[in-house]
């Protein structure tokens, strides 16, 4: 890769141009997809892009999404007290009257802290903001309607569906059917203190759209002398003004494509720039419909996925490499350690809300089921870096992972006031640099046998759960032996650098193992459909492998899981075989 282009390109950032993208964009307010003001968002987009020497395309399409228009709460009858909130995306509508029942507390809402409680037909309280999976907990046990709680004065608009964009078939069927609202901890806990006092009964008033919109997805490219790019993302909808979420990400997109425009005709691999709908309103709606659009494209030559979220926090000082898979962290990891200084994996402080996964060795920098993550059925590789706050700054929300992690994200205090220039500078600065190190390289950066790493680090804890049950040892020595080869390949292709022709055939190759490994290593689905946004783990088709020890042996359900999980385990040998068989016939 080229370092004095990648210098080049961190010096033209421009501190001016992202601050007025992040004013316009903010003075907009809320920008539902599909609504007047993505309008002019998008318009604004357009007509930055061509300022900088761009055709940008506007995709249109409809796509399913719902948005919250009011919320009330009143607690109590006529001698109660009404409570300020804001309402829940795909959350239901409720009669005229609103509806009216007995409160439960249940605390974060899993299935452990329903045991014991009655909770049909009532409205259960949640110490924690709405998600998709407490809201299926809670319709599963009864419930039709939910309070949910934040961690200061702030009120979080959120989505509970746990449908992974558009829904398919009878999909809609899966959104948990709840009259919701979200209301401060401040509030909540006068909720609590007279729950304390005995029964407490609850009126919840909403109205939700949910349904059909047209939306505009905008897109830019720059060629590069061969077909391979990297696709950059960053979702332009937002709750409130939504400053730090996603404005800052959309100014530091543009900025990217005005930046890395100036390097047109020097770059071998091309860029590909895109700014969502539908993330805040339709579950990745937009990413998802372009994955599965441009599915053959994105399969034969994206290089990878680099989603941009939240950049530009007021006081964010931690680089936290966050959604990179394996063949590309080394990389990931080594630029943001030479711009920043900051060393990232073995910072404690850099270990900071990661989205959720449940593993138990698998590094947690690892992609999750967020961040419009809709690209793992295509095998193209994921890569994101955040800053964020450091778990002692006063902002601080351990609740939150946008934003920053700051206690404002997707409430109306997201205002201008949290962005950071001088933080959304360094942030682009950063970026620029790891995309030109891409675009510029004879050698993409992969180490592919890191992804079989991945493989091992998930089988590991599946064996110490089930290794009695399954021969998930015999899975395991399999992988190693890739591996191996793997590693192999990774040490003979920088022979090829100096040579285009090879260089390109091993770039191809290295994708072609990504295609290979990653959409079974990161979903349980087939590659053309999307896994629902209920956490993530790696390998996940295996994931009934760590209760099937609890079975008896002798029963129904075990001989049933067992069956099933030998069958997901000739899929994942399956993929590695298919994966030797390519390195046999390339020569290594």
């Amino acid at each position: 890769m080229n370092k004095t282009l990648q210098a080049s390109a961190r010096d033209l950032v421009s501190p001016e141009a992202l601050t007025e993208t992040v004013a316009y964009l903010c003075s907009l307010g809320e920008k539902v997809s599909g609504s007047a003001e993505e309008e002019k968002a998008c318009d604004y987009i357009t007509g930055k892009l061509r300022e900088y020497g761009y055709e940008p395309v506007v995709h249109r399409f409809d796509s399913y999404l719902s948005y919250p228009r009011s919320a009330a709460l009143r607690v109590g009858g006529s001698a109660g007290y009404d409570i300020p909130c804001v309402g829940v995306a795909f959350g239901s509508s409720t009669p005229e009257g609103g509806f009216t029942a007995e409160v439960v507390l249940v605390g974060s809402g899993t299935e452990a802290e329903y045991e014991g409680k009655d909770v049909a037909g009532k409205i259960v309280l949640v110490t924690k903001l709405p998600s998709p999976g407490n809201s299926v907990v809670a319709a599963a046990r009864g419930a039709k309607g939910m309070i949910c709680m934040s961690a200061g004065k702030q009120r979080h608009k959120m989505t509970i569906t746990p449908v992974w964009g558009t829904p398919e078939f009878d999909q809609t069927r899966d959104i948990p059917r709840l009259y919701l609202v979200s209301i401060s901890k401040t509030d909540g806990d006068r909720i609590l203190a007279d729950l304390a006092k005995g029964r407490v009964e609850a009126t919840i008033v909403t109205d939700v759209f949910e349904g059909w919109r047209s939306v505009r997805l905008p897109v830019a490219e720059i060629k590069g002398e061969e077909p391979l790019f990297s696709l950059v993302g960053a979702h332009y909808c937002s709750w409130f003004d939504g400053s730090t979420d996603n404005i800052t990400g959309d100014a530091c997109v543009l900025e990217l494509a005005r930046v890395l425009k100036q390097f047109e005709g020097k770059l071998r691999h091309g860029l590909r720039f895109a700014w969502w709908p539908g993330h805040s309103h339709g579950r990745y709606s937009g990413s998802t419909w372009y994955a599965d659009t441009f599915f053959h494209d994105l399969h034969e030559n994206a290089i990878t996925y680099f989603n941009i979220d939240s950049p530009g926090v007021k006081g964010a000082t931690v680089y936290v490499p966050r959604h990179q898979m394996a063949e590309l962290s080394a990389y990931n990891e080594g630029t943001t350690k030479d711009v920043t200084g900051w060393t990232t994996l073995n910072s404690s402080n850099a270990q900071l809300a990661l989205g959720k996964r449940k593993d138990k060795y698998v590094s947690p920098t690892r992609p999750s089921r967020a961040g419009d993550q809709s690209f793992w059925g295509v095998g193209v590789t994921s890569l994101a870096v955040y800053s964020m706050l450091t778990p002692e700054d006063e902002n601080r929300d351990l609740n939150v992972g946008g934003s920053g992690g700051a206690w404002w994200w997707h409430s109306e205090h997201e205002t201008f006031d949290k962005y950071s220039p001088e933080v959304l500078s360094q942030d682009a600065r950063l970026y620029a640099t790891i995309l030109m190190g891409l675009s510029s390289a004879d050698i993409l950066p992969f180490e592919p046998a890191a992804i079989t790493g991945d493989y091992l680090d998930s089988l590991r804890e599946f064996e110490e759960a089930a290794g009695k049950h399954l021969p998930i040892a015999e899975l395991a020595e399999e992988t190693r032996s890739l591996k191996a080869r793997l590693e192999a390949l990774h040490a003979g292709a920088r022979a090829d650098a100096a040579d285009n022709s090879k260089s390109a055939r091993t770039n191809r190759l290295f994708l072609r193992i990504s295609r290979l490994l990653n959409p079974v290593l990161y979903q349980a689905g087939s590659d053309f459909h999307h896994d629902p946004a209920l956490g993530s783990r790696a390998l996940p088709s295996l994931g009934p492998a760590l209760t099937l020890g609890k079975l008896s042996p002798e029963s129904d359900a075990y001989r049933f899981a067992r069956v099933g999980l030998l069958r997901r385990m000739n899929r994942i040998r399956h993929q590695l075989r298919e994966t030797s068989r390519l390195l046999t016939e390339n020569g290594y």
